[in-house]
């Protein structure tokens, strides 16, 4: 493994996603319509992250520095915008640029980290992916304590460390080019695409399942805790612990896949969180902040644990184009996954002992259950 490759991607992946999970927190703290807030959330995903696959066969065929360098510029600069107004319209294009700067960086990112792994794809994407997934945790905290220090209308100033990383990179690094007869054209994509159809569509469906439950879960669980009565400090945390801890599991499932089947550990992923996830939804109602969080950080871990495996078995049923499939098996899917926070938003209140948005959630945790299922149908060149 090529370690420190693996690494500066990881660092890279670390501070853009560091910007995703501002607006979550901003539009609680602004007090702002959640409905309006997941439609944004959700239209701009969407939009940001259909555009995956073409920045991926980009990527395939050219060199990677140039989508790395602008996403990191891009999603900085305007996700770190937001707290300069409340206008919707503003914050849908702000929170939509954001999100296609993410979409030209990730998938050059995930093949990078891949192939800097050989041997080792699935311990090599966990690092990869657990730095973005504990930059993505620290979000909402960062963004909550330097606005409530400082004040919401400064938050453009949170974007000087990510852009500085960009511009070293840009500056200072090199990236090998790429040669065009490496990678298949498009003729060719659709062809092996056609051929591996079962396991890519698999995979595909699998990964929106998790996503559209993890997505709702970090739109709404500032907005769950706040609804619960907690303090500001206490909500601004509760999407970190989710999310820290989901980035220990996508690394312990990414070196346990080595002595254990990725398919196994992703089908326990799937249905292993739903009991700590209802018991956190009971005894978050309650009040009893310690047992909430331990709670919400064990269902964090465990479904979390199958995203990265996810996208490695893409990368092993398609090796000729990860970029590529990097971006179906991202972009498409989390694009599809942007039903999540709609919907969770439209179901609150709808179970009467969960109360508003907790019940949303609970709709929504029967979506992986289902992913769950799919995972059983997976043929064995998956694992490797």
């Amino acid at each position: 493994m090529e370690k420190k490759k693996v690494i500066s991607l990881g660092v890279m992946h670390f501070f853009l996603d560091m910007h995703m999970s501002f607006f979550p927190i901003y539009f609680v703290i602004a007090r702002l319509d959640p409905a309006r807030a997941a439609l944004i959330i959700s239209v701009s995903a969407f939009v940001g992250n259909i555009l995956q696959p073409v920045m991926g066969y980009a990527s395939d065929r050219l060199n990677r520095k140039l989508p790395l360098f602008a996403g990191m510029l891009i999603t900085a600069v305007s996700m770190s915008m937001i707290g300069r107004t409340v206008q919707y319209t503003l914050l849908f294009f702000l929170v939509l640029m954001g999100h296609l700067g993410s979409s030209l960086f990730h998938p050059a990112g995930a093949h990078g980290s891949s192939i800097a792994g050989v041997a080792k794809k699935d311990a090599s994407f966990a690092v990869y992916s657990t730095l973005g997934f504990v930059g993505f945790s620290l979000s909402q905290p960062i963004f909550s304590v330097f606005t409530g220090r400082f004040g919401v209308e400064n938050s453009p100033l949170l974007a000087i460390p990510t852009v500085s990383v960009a511009f070293f990179y840009l500056l200072f690094t090199n990236e090998e080019n790429q040669k065009l007869r490496q990678t298949p054209n498009l003729n060719e994509v659709a062809g092996l695409l056609r051929l591996r159809s079962r396991p890519v569509i698999l995979l595909f469906f699998i990964m929106v399942f998790r996503s559209a439950f993890i997505f709702s879960m970090n739109s709404f669980l500032a907005k769950s805790f706040e609804e619960w009565g907690y303090s500001r400090g206490v909500y601004s945390s509760a999407n970190t612990f989710f999310s820290i801890f989901g980035s220990a599991g996508v690394f312990a499932a990414g070196h346990l896949a080595s002595i254990i089947r990725p398919r196994k550990l992703m089908f326990f992923s799937l249905v292993g969180f739903f009991p700590f996830f209802l018991l956190f939804l009971h005894l978050g109602k309650l009040g009893n902040v310690t047992s909430t969080f331990v709670l919400l950080s064990l269902t964090g871990f465990i479904v979390h644990g199958g995203h990265g495996m996810n996208i490695v078995m893409g990368h092993r049923v398609a090796p000729e184009m990860m970029s590529t499939i990097s971006g179906i098996l991202m972009g498409f899917a989390w694009a599809a996954s942007q039903f999540g926070p709609v919907l969770c938003a439209a179901t609150r209140g709808l179970i009467a002992g969960f109360g508003g948005i907790p019940s949303g959630l609970f709709v929504m945790s029967f979506f992986p259950l289902i992913a769950a299922a799919l995972s059983l149908l997976l043929p064995t060149e998956v694992d490797g």
